[in-house]
């Protein structure tokens, strides 16, 4: 870390924000709200690694589900299928019918 950096955050710390994580969550928010290639890159890595669905993702990528559903296409990214495990619904099936 540049000593520039380091003396802008003893500045900016006390004076703007509580911590250091304060200025950090602001930065980072700055940055994904400001870089568009970032955020759809973010949104791409957490539907990835399931943290996050593909509604919610879609949300932070700033499309529409279906215009990330086609950017998720392009990429190769397969889709994960939500809902039910076919067991619950063959169990399910055999409840209401019998």
């Amino acid at each position: 870390m540049s000593e520039i950096v380091k003396e802008g955050l003893k500045i900016l710390i006390p004076r703007y924000y509580k911590s250091e994580e304060d200025l950090i969550e602001e930065s980072f928010r700055i940055i994904i709200r400001n870089k568009p290639k970032i955020r759809i890159e973010l949104a791409l890595e957490l539907y990835r690694n399931k943290k996050a669905s593909l509604a919610k993702s879609a949300e932070i990528a700033g499309f529409t589900t279906i215009e990330f559903k086609e950017v998720l296409a392009d990429r190769g990214i397969k889709r994960e299928i939500e809902g039910d495990e076919i067991e619950e619904i063959d169990k399910t099936i055999k409840e209401v019918f019998g």
